[in-house]
């Protein structure tokens, strides 16, 4: 039985994938672009999801550059993190998965 073959991708377009194809991280991203600058408890109110499962997702949509917090990671100390949507690198890494699948 032939096996999976995972091609190598360019780092946005595997980016791109990881948010495109995960329903919660767009629908995360969705909501807090509609709300605006948001803390954790704000967005949970506003998504069906838990709170682990949001933690989870918000770290791989900041690491991704796909959300900005203030204060930064690392600096928080007690501090309640609000959460950014960075619109610009959402265009960016659509554009380069476009661009990916039409050959350019």
């Amino acid at each position: 039985m032939p096996s999976l073959i995972r091609p190598k991708l360019p780092p946005g377009v595997e980016v791109a994938i990881g948010l495109m194809g995960n329903r919660a991280r767009v629908d995360i991203l969705r909501r807090l672009s509609m709300l605006g600058p948001s803390t954790i408890g704000r967005l949970q109110a506003a998504v069906d999801i838990s709170r682990p499962s949001l933690n989870r997702h918000l770290d791989f949509l900041a690491e991704a550059g796909l959300v900005q917090t203030d204060p930064p990671a690392g600096m928080r100390h007690g501090k309640d993190v609000v959460y950014m949507v960075q619109s610009s690198r959402v265009r960016e890494l659509t554009q380069e998965y476009i661009s990916y699948v039409e050959g350019l």
